[in-house]
């Protein structure tokens, strides 16, 4: 078929592409007359979005099997209870948060739309872009005189990014026809909309904290009731973190156990692999991609692949309390952080404590089993940490070594001492003789110090925990190391020191006891046999 012309937009079918309409026979039809041109064009942007998008809206990099395919796929498909993780640059925003906005009020302007954000500036560039598109498209005006203003500054009665728009309606809503809120901030009071789209709910900056990112998952439950019965709502986005709140709804399942949420996840790849062919995005655009730290989790959609993971948490063991050895040698670890007023405590910083149990023999190629057996991570100001310490220290039972990281010119580990002093403890960190040590990297990089320290024993199996320790410190445990080296490092950190501390201490090996034993049960025989006569 010959290239058309629709809006001034040039058009030539992509072969083997099935496209919604035949958009050749209906320009022909228009220009025979049979059909009214505006009319014709009125109904197909109400009804096939990717013509919106492409001859309505103007998007010419919509003419691509992956944007042909993935509008098809959104209209349709269920209109409710959708989570689209698509990769960055892949068009899920054009495609939902403005190309479906535009044709949802086009079809329903006495009904309205929330974009919401993880804060309000980010909403408010979606609503941006809608609300010039209504100001300025020429072809939308003619197609929906009864919809869009002619001069909508002029004419109609709200026109604002921070308070929304309102298109041609009979009604008097509270609500505009699209508004713009912020999940942390600003969430509307007494409205109630139609329809709510979730666009960028999850950023790499709100990344850095969990309290952030749990504040956003308690508002985005919140804001469920501000739909309204009969209502529908989107969520849309790409994945920053293990645990952030595209990851939370990702998860949310019905009392009768089904999941909520249709996922519709398109990773930049046909196989998901950085590896893998590019199912829109051109080879030499992926591959300029590829050395960048966030091309895992903004083009595969995963923010720490498994293939990539230095540090997996799943190989770490747990175990009763009761089945924890009884003679180990205890060893206490303190990774400080800034004082809570200096470190705002929403960065994720966090004093991370652990009292691990070392068994007191090796493995063949010198390795311990180690059993974390109280733990604590948190933000905290130093005085409340240093409470926390010593109440570890004192239910700890005997704890042969006590590590504190020496940062700059601190002196915690001093506080620390006269601390536990008071409490009739006596620690000292004046030489190697004593209980008290100073943790340093000692030119080491903290990547290279944890990776170094954890990688072996971990995926080995050597590393035990408690069904004692409280899930949410182990929870972050996890994280961090899920995240290595991407995210914080408090806790592997502080578990990373206790091969420092342990270094110098002799523990016998198992082919050492099993030598041993066998010296022992030989000579037992030729004293029997001695006493015996033979």
């Amino acid at each position: 078929m010959n290239t058309v012309n629709i809006n001034g937009v040039e058009f030539a079918p992509l072969p083997g592409v099935s496209y919604r309409h035949n958009y050749g026979h209906i320009v022909a039809d228009i220009a025979a007359k049979k059909v009214d041109e505006l009319s014709v064009y009125r109904a197909l942007m109400l009804n096939d979005l990717w013509f919106l998008l492409y001859f309505g809206m103007g998007y010419a990099v919509a003419n691509h099997p992956f944007w042909i395919s993935a509008c098809r796929e959104v209209e349709d498909g269920p209109g409710d209870f959708t989570l689209d993780i698509w990769a960055r640059e892949h068009g899920k925003s054009s495609i939902i948060t403005k190309g479906e906005t535009i044709q949802f009020v086009l079809n329903n302007p006495e009904k309205s739309t929330g974009i919401f954000s993880y804060i309000k500036p980010l909403a408010k560039k979606f609503l941006f872009e809608i609300k010039e598109t209504f100001a300025t498209n020429r072809f939308l005006k003619a197609c929906f005189p009864d919809v869009i203003w002619e001069n909508c500054e002029k004419e109609s009665p709200l026109w604002a990014l921070d308070e929304g728009i309102v298109l041609r309606r009979r009604t008097n809503m509270a609500e505009p026809n699209i508004s713009a809120w912020g999940l942390t901030e600003g969430m509307p009071i007494g409205m109630h909309f139609d329809r709510r789209i979730y666009d960028d709910i999850s950023t790499q900056d709100m990344a850095k904290s969990m309290d952030v990112m749990d504040a956003v998952k308690m508002n985005f439950d919140s804001s469920q009731n501000i739909g309204k019965e009969g209502g529908h709502h989107r969520v849309i986005g790409t994945y920053y973190h293990h645990a952030d709140p595209l990851i939370y709804i990702r998860d949310k399942k019905t009392p009768e156990g089904m999941r909520k949420y249709l996922l519709r996840r398109k990773p930049a790849t046909h196989d998901g692999t950085a590896t893998g062919r590019p199912i829109y995005l051109s080879q030499k655009r992926l591959d300029d991609l590829k050395g960048d730290q966030t091309f895992n989790f903004q083009q595969l959609l995963d923010p720490t692949p498994l293939a990539d993971q230095r540090l997996n948490p799943g190989f770490m063991v747990r175990v009763e309390r009761k089945e924890i050895p009884d003679d180990l040698y205890r060893v206490m670890l303190i990774d400080q952080a800034g004082d809570l007023d200096s470190n705002k405590g929403g960065a994720g910083d966090c004093w991370a404590v652990g009292v691990i149990g070392v068994e007191k023999r090796t493995d063949d190629i010198g390795q311990c089993n180690v059993y974390i057996e109280d733990l604590w991570i948190t933000p905290s100001s130093e005085s409340e940490a240093i409470e926390q310490i010593v109440r570890m220290y004192l239910r700890g039972g005997m704890v042969q070594r006590l590590g504190v990281e020496k940062v700059g010119q601190t002196t915690t580990h001093l506080h620390i001492a006269s601390a536990l002093k008071a409490h009739g403890r006596h620690v000292s960190f004046e030489d190697k003789t004593d209980v008290g040590v100073l943790l340093r990297p000692a030119g080491r990089t903290k990547r290279k110090l944890i990776e170094s320290a954890l990688s072996w024993p971990l995926n080995n199996g050597k590393i035990h925990y408690s069904s004692d320790v409280p899930n949410a410190y182990m929870e972050r445990l996890r994280l961090e190391m899920s995240n290595f080296p991407f995210w914080h490092d408090d806790g592997i950190n502080m578990l990373a020191y206790l091969y420092d501390v342990i270094k110098d201490c002799y523990f016998p090996s198992e082919v050492e006891d099993r030598e041993e034993d066998r010296w022992v049960e030989k000579n037992m025989y030729k004293a029997v046999n001695s006493r015996v006569g033979y």
